[in-house]
């Protein structure tokens, strides 16, 4: 299996311009984790429903409210153009496969739609030109 980078310049870019992440996050402050096997990790900072910066640098001593956590077979299918079944959002991934979603539930679940919007970019910035 192939590892999996996503270009965080290109994420950020695409998390500052899309009006629907911005709908579904607003008010959000937050620390997103995002755990990609042991390819990848990353922490996403949102102020107010702002993206406040995409942080490339994550330590296990950094705090965070939530986190996104998988394998790298888990992201491949997740970040497919075509997911398979169950993997087309964070959440039935967790249920059926076992990927983690932790942390603040009540937020995690409040915004909700703002974490699958959010995987929706993802798959966007990991296939390159395929419009969410």
């Amino acid at each position: 299996m192939t590892t999996i980078q996503l270009d965080l310049d290109a994420l950020e870019h695409e998390l500052r311009r899309d009006p629907e992440f911005a709908l579904h996050s607003r008010y959000l402050t937050t620390k997103i984790r995002v755990v990609i096997g042991e390819s990848q990790s990353f922490q996403i900072v949102l102020r107010d429903g702002a993206i406040d910066k995409v942080d490339p640098v994550v330590t296990p001593f950094d705090a965070y409210d939530i986190q996104l956590a998988g394998t790298e077979e888990h992201w491949a299918f997740l970040l497919a153009s075509m997911p398979p079944a169950f993997y087309q959002d964070f959440y039935p991934a967790m249920v059926h496969h076992g990927f983690r979603i932790e942390g603040d539930m009540e937020t995690i679940m409040a915004y909700y739609p703002g974490l699958r919007r959010l995987g929706d970019i993802f798959r966007t910035v990991a296939t390159a030109g395929v419009t969410a």
